[in-house]
């Protein structure tokens, strides 16, 4: 019979993401109490800019990703049902899509959208590094999705092996998922219907205010009841996918050697084209292998995996990041103050990666060690003792790193001298 999900008590409020991990993480479905990182009307200007471009049709390849499935269907031209600046509150636009949609259910989602808007990445990603420090930082991005949903249910969690666990946020509405562990063999062909109690299928729902998190051994099929707004996070947790990650770029550094060729990698057949033969397909992919072998054991490979770790643990796997914005002049009298971590690796016997909200760049160890110590945590300090610090003789160099700093959100300018 259908089982319902343990519900951990709590006051009201940020999570315990470390007794979140001792009790929950890998182990069981849940649902909290939890405030969600972002609000409605946040949630609505982001949405409508990243559906900004999706109104003349269908785009592939580019994110943020935007879909709306209307019934039955995926509307491949959207138009008018993607919400714009015509609509003031979320709830104007979901007014305007009820008279639209014919009574028909519906479900908006849209991928990644945190890219398009810092404020709202950052404080996703504030409100997920209590969960990494305590269950392990990521190793693969974390992939976003805005999920605006009205009488419909959803059945692609249920189609295919979950590779992902699953934090829900629901900021409005209600929606019930439920759920069969992959362990227990493929789910019951009656697993969406509410109404059928079945053995091994558990459910649980959640409304504003509340968290669901579910295992990734789990399918499920979820259920947006009226006018449910979630965000949700898919953490990959499939012990496959790194592997995935590597084979691809272990092909990318072999076809760089290779010289990017475009050609087709045919190889030669028929007469006077033996297979042990020079040229032949044997020496070719004898030869394909040893370039394996070499990047392997090359330090590229490793140095690109460092850095690429670098990136992602000071993005705390929200990737992709929002682009950089505009610097400022800046000069000795100016003052500064560090707003976000700065993830520092080795990079070779005298330089070192120093990765922030998930972009990297290289300098040399001694100057990072002492700019580091001069950029006190979340302390003002001026540019003059920032450069003093340094000790490098070229107060360009200095400025440099901290415009760079700057325009990543590394540091931000407490205040700018009138000249």
């Amino acid at each position: 019979m259908t089982t319902l999900i343990h519900e951990a008590r709590q006051a009201p409020g940020d999570l315990d993401w470390a007794l979140f991990g001792r009790q929950h993480w890998d182990r069981q479905p849940t649902r909290l109490r939890a405030r969600p990182p972002v609000g409605l009307d946040q949630l609505h200007a982001l949405t409508v800019q990243a559906c900004a471009p999706f109104r003349a049709g269908t785009r592939f390849g580019v994110m943020p990703d935007v879909r709306i499935l209307v019934g039955d269907g995926w509307l491949r031209a959207p138009g008018t049902r993607l919400p714009d600046t015509t609509d003031r509150t979320l709830d104007d636009y979901l007014d305007r899509l009820d008279a639209d949609a014919s009574e028909q259910g519906y479900l908006l989602i849209v991928r990644q959208p945190l890219l398009l808007d810092f404020a709202l990445w950052s404080a996703v990603r504030a409100a997920i590094c209590g969960l990494w420090r305590a269950v392990g930082w990521p190793n693969l991005p974390v992939v976003t999705e805005v999920l605006i949903g009205d009488r419909f249910t959803q059945h692609a969690g249920e189609a295919g092996a979950p590779t992902h666990a699953a934090l829900t946020w629901v900021l409005q509405g209600r929606m019930d998922v439920r759920l069969w562990n992959e362990r227990s063999g493929p789910p019951p062909a009656a697993i969406a219907d509410p109404d059928r109690d079945l053995d091994g299928v558990r459910t649980m729902s959640a409304e504003a205010g509340e968290l669901l998190y579910w295992p990734g051994d789990r399918r499920h099929v979820a259920a947006y009841r009226e006018r449910c707004v979630a965000l949700r996070l898919w953490i990959p947790v499939d012990r496959r996918l790194p592997f995935t990650a590597l084979r691809d770029l272990l092909a990318d550094l072999v076809h760089s050697r290779q010289g990017n060729s475009e050609a087709v990698p045919y190889f030669p057949f028929g007469p006077g084209s033996r297979v042990d033969e020079q040229g032949g397909v044997l020496p070719r992919l004898t030869a394909l292998g040893d370039e394996l072998r070499a990047v392997v054991d090359g330090e590229q490979l490793r140095r690109m995996l460092r850095v690429r770790w670098a990136a992602l643990r000071s993005a705390a796997g929200l990737e992709p990041i929002p682009e950089p914005r505009e610097g400022i002049a800046m000069s000795r009298q100016t003052r500064v103050r560090r707003s976000s971590e700065i993830v520092r690796m080795p990079d070779g016997p005298e330089h070192e990666v120093w990765a922030v909200n998930g972009n990297v760049f290289t300098l040399p160890r001694a100057a990072g060690d002492r700019v580091f110590a001069a950029l006190l945590d979340g302390e003002e300090t001026s540019v003059a003792e920032v450069c003093r610090a340094a000790g490098v003789g070229d107060d360009n160099s200095v400025l440099a790193l901290l415009d760079k700093l700057y325009r990543l959100r590394g540091i931000d300018v407490v205040e700018v001298p009138a000249r």
